[in-house]
């Protein structure tokens, strides 16, 4: 029992890892410059790509041999969940963190026809390639160093999560504390704390979501300006104290 949930486990980080390849390449081309910061997650991995091929392997391994059903059920469930997801997240910390509104046939903004036609392709390579390989792979170790690689990587991902919904829930309380309230003045204040207490984790989640925004609240973009904007002010600051500070000391040397 043990050893089937570190076996699946494995596979669930490791499908998640090429997902975050995937996206970063796709991120990249679009951008027209290299990207390495997307997800919710600190770590190189997109859990919601691990939870998609799980379900592709474990239940559409039937359609193997028929290609077209492969291709529509991958992208049909790709796609519920990608939208289910979405709903989800913006339930749970208010946030909006992808929109396909600008794109064609989309749902919502949830979901577009695109990316549902990626994720039918993708069904196809991943069950008829990628895993056999990959399951193949995870079962070369023994079952004792499978077990132990998995709980470790599993206290990493644990304590990602939890990382990563702390912050994002610390900027959504200090931001919707001025819903529909002129308050840019309190806003900057807010961010320059969050800067402050959480400079790298804080800017790169605002980074890996550059289309994100507060459903209940247009000021969003706003917010995320002020945030740039700051975060420069901040250092011109440091940068302006640390040269007070070397001229200060050799004014006392001389």
């Amino acid at each position: 029992m043990l050893y089937n949930l570190s076996f699946w486990f494995i596979l669930f980080i490791l499908y998640s890892i090429l997902g975050y390849i995937v996206e970063i390449i796709s991120v990249s081309i679009k951008s027209k410059k290299i990207v390495f910061n997307r997800g919710f997650l600190i770590g190189p991995y997109l859990p919601i790509y691990g939870v998609g091929c799980l379900i592709m392997v474990v239940f559409l391994a039937r359609y193997r041999d028929d290609l077209l059903v492969l291709f529509i059920m991958s992208a049909f469930y790709c796609s519920v969940l990608e939208y289910v997801t979405s709903l989800l997240m913006e339930k749970i910390f208010k946030l909006r963190w992808w929109d396909y509104s600008q794109m064609k046939f989309n749902l919502n903004g949830r979901i577009c026809l695109f990316n549902s036609v990626s994720f039918g392709l993708g069904g196809i390579l991943v069950v008829r390639v990628i895993h056999p390989f990959l399951a193949w792979l995870v079962y070369l170790p023994s079952s004792t160093i499978t077990i132990w690689v998995a709980s470790i990587l599993f206290v990493i991902f644990m304590l990602d999560v939890v990382e990563s919904s702390y912050i994002t829930t610390r900027l959504r309380i200090n931001f919707n504390k001025y819903v529909h309230v002129d308050a840019t003045a309190k806003i900057k204040k807010e961010v320059q704390n969050a800067i402050r207490k959480n400079t790298l984790l804080t800017s790169r989640l605002l980074r890996a979501f550059p289309t994100a925004s507060y459903e209940a609240n247009k000021k969003f973009k706003e917010f995320l300006e002020l945030f740039d904007v700051t975060k420069r002010e901040v250092r011109i600051q440091k940068l302006k104290a640390k040269i007070k500070e070397e001229k200060k000391k050799k004014g006392i040397l001389k």
